[in-house]
């Protein structure tokens, strides 16, 4: 009985970050990080720096990633705190306030990854962090949760549409800004 209660209660823990996953993962990369990340990757302007990064010494590229990625996480703690306090408006706006600083750390990250790389605890820490998101994306409970999701998920598209299409003229604007 004992056993089965703790089950439940695992399953029912485990569905609720899976799912807080699948949100963050596919509604909010997918719709708002990933075309911030898209757009700062094409910059032209940041071809100088994208070299002077990869002439940076790796415990030095080490450091400022760390520094980034540390806040950009604790930046989402904070937010998904707030959230689940009730503040859903400020944890929201933390939440993405804090998503071109983690686009950007991104960017550094594919900039510098065979540096950092070169670290033995970093790259065994890299390869079992994606090792955990493998198991947790083949995971029946995972699986159940995306395809449930994905109805909703098709729903917010079309109600986030206008949204996405002002994010999207937003940044051809700045394109056109920055190219003129």
């Amino acid at each position: 009985m004992i056993k089965k209660f703790f089950a439940k209660a695992f399953d029912i823990v485990l569905g609720i970050l899976v799912t807080v996953y699948i949100v963050l993962e596919e509604l909010v990369w997918e719709n708002i990080a990933e075309p911030i990340y898209r757009f700062i990757h094409g910059l032209a302007i940041l071809k100088k720096p994208e070299e002077f990064i990869r002439g940076l010494d790796r415990h030095v590229l080490l450091a400022v990633f760390l520094v980034l990625f540390i806040q950009v996480e604790l930046l989402g703690l904070f937010a998904l705190q707030l959230i689940g306090t009730g503040k859903i408006l400020a944890g929201t706006m933390l939440y993405t306030g804090k998503i071109p600083v983690a686009a950007f750390t991104f960017w550094l990250f594919r900039i510098s990854k065979e540096k950092l790389m070169t670290f033995g605890w970093f790259k065994r820490s890299y390869e079992l962090i994606l090792s955990i998101i493998e198991k947790i994306k083949s995971s029946s409970i995972y699986l159940r949760i995306e395809a449930r999701l994905k109805q909703v998920k098709a729903w917010l598209k079309v109600r986030l549409y206008r949204s996405q299409l002002y994010i999207s003229r937003f940044i051809e604007a700045l394109k056109s800004a920055i190219t003129f």
